[in-house]
């Protein structure tokens, strides 16, 4: 099953980005939010994207069920 690319707010810890896209790719949160932070060591590039994804990417108006199941 496909899953959508949107942000998931409800697991947030600033926009909800990090977790839609751990739950799109079907990682673990916490792998992604290291990813990011990093990214965002290397010449701000994490930052920028975050806040074009934050920007541009919908949210989910009721959390998918599943969400907890990808995320741990």
């Amino acid at each position: 099953m496909l899953n959508k690319l949107k942000r998931i707010t409800d697991s947030a810890w600033i926009g909800g980005v990090c977790a839609g896209v751990a739950y799109w790719l079907g990682l673990p949160t916490w792998i992604l939010r290291m990813v990011w932070a990093m990214m965002a060591l290397c010449y701000g590039l994490g930052i920028v994207s975050y806040i074009v994804l934050w920007v541009f990417m919908p949210r989910w108006e009721n959390d998918p069920s599943d969400y907890s199941r990808v995320a741990e």
